[in-house]
């Protein structure tokens, strides 16, 4: 008896324990930035991503060191790709990467059309992950950003 409840008490330190131990949770159309980060600027990255022309399909925050990054996962056709790029070439003092990959659709994962990746490691840019076989995402009509940033 004395060791059910001992297995029944380190099970429930466990479970009560494990928002402790997570490294990445769920976030909703906001980016976890660092303390001291320019509010003005902060509001305005936020404008684009609650932006409702732009189909929000998730969120997490990972405290990996020493990223401590935020992913916001999007979906859409090229227009709002388009829009999407040309929303955040507007924000000053912020540069953009575009990464290419090919993101999957299967049983063990369905990644979205684009996602938007900020990291607390590079806190005046912003990165831009292009699923290259998204689903109703026509390639050829992307307009990829004009470099450099303005």
């Amino acid at each position: 008896m004395e060791n059910k409840l001992r297995m029944v008490l380190v099970i429930a330190f466990v479970l009560q324990s494990a928002p402790l131990f997570a490294l990445s949770i769920p976030i909703g159309r906001d980016i976890n930035f660092p303390k001291g980060y320019n509010p003005g600027k902060a509001e305005e990255i936020r404008a684009v991503i609650r932006d409702e022309r732009f189909k929000f399909v998730g969120g997490l925050v990972s405290y990996w060191e020493p990223d401590f990054g935020t992913r916001l996962s999007f979906d859409g056709d090229a227009k709002s790709l388009n829009d999407f790029f040309t929303a955040l070439r507007g924000l000053r003092g912020v540069a953009l990467r575009v990464i290419l990959y090919r993101g999957r659709n299967d049983e063990l994962r369905r990644d979205s059309a684009w996602q938007l990746d900020f990291s607390q490691a590079r806190p005046d840019q912003l990165a831009v992950y292009l699923n290259l076989n998204a689903a109703g995402l026509e390639l050829e009509q992307v307009k990829l950003p004009d470099w450099p940033a303005r």
